[in-house]
C-alpha cells in the first residue's frame, strides 16, 4: 500500500525554498516509530546532516496539551542526535521574515517569537 503525503501551505513554502536553493531534504519522515507507535515523531523535514525541522501551525500546535506533546517529541528527537528547529507558520508566511527564518534554520537556530 502506498501512502501519498499531503503538504500544508506552510510546508509548501518550505519545500519551495529548499527546492529553489537546491538543498536536499526528506519530507514527513517517521522517527522512533512516529507513524506507527506512541512516543515517536513524524518530522516535517530532515535536512542534512542532522537538522529536524518541525513546521508549527497554530491549528495543530496551540494549547497546553499540544505544547506538552511537542516538548516531549522535541526531547526525543534531540536524544537521537537531531538539532530540532521549529518553523512557525507566521514566520513562513511573512515575506519580510521568510529569508531570515530559513537562513537561521539551516544553521540550527529558531526565529525568536
Amino acid at each position: 500500500m502506498v501512502t501519498q503525503l499531503v503538504a500544508t501551505e506552510p510546508e509548501l513554502i518550505v519545500i519551495d525554498y529548499l527546492t529553489r536553493n537546491k538543498i536536499d531534504f526528506q519530507f514527513q519522515t517517521s522517527l522512533g516509530g512516529g507513524f506507527y507507535s506512541l512516543g515517536g515523531a513524524v518530522v516535517d523535514f530532515l535536512v542534512e546532516p542532522n537538522l529536524a525541522w518541525r513546521v508549527m501551525g497554530l491549528y495543530w500546535h496551540r494549547g497546553v496539551s499540544k505544547s506538552g506533546a511537542d516538548t516531549i517529541q522535541k526531547e526525543m528527537l534531540m536524544s537521537l542526535g537531531y538539532v530540532v528547529v521549529d518553523l512557525w507558520e507566521s514566520d513562513l508566511k511573512d515575506p519580510a521574515r521568510l529569508e531570515q527564518t530559513m537562513r537561521l534554520a539551516l544553521q540550527g537556530i529558531e526565529m525568536l517569537q
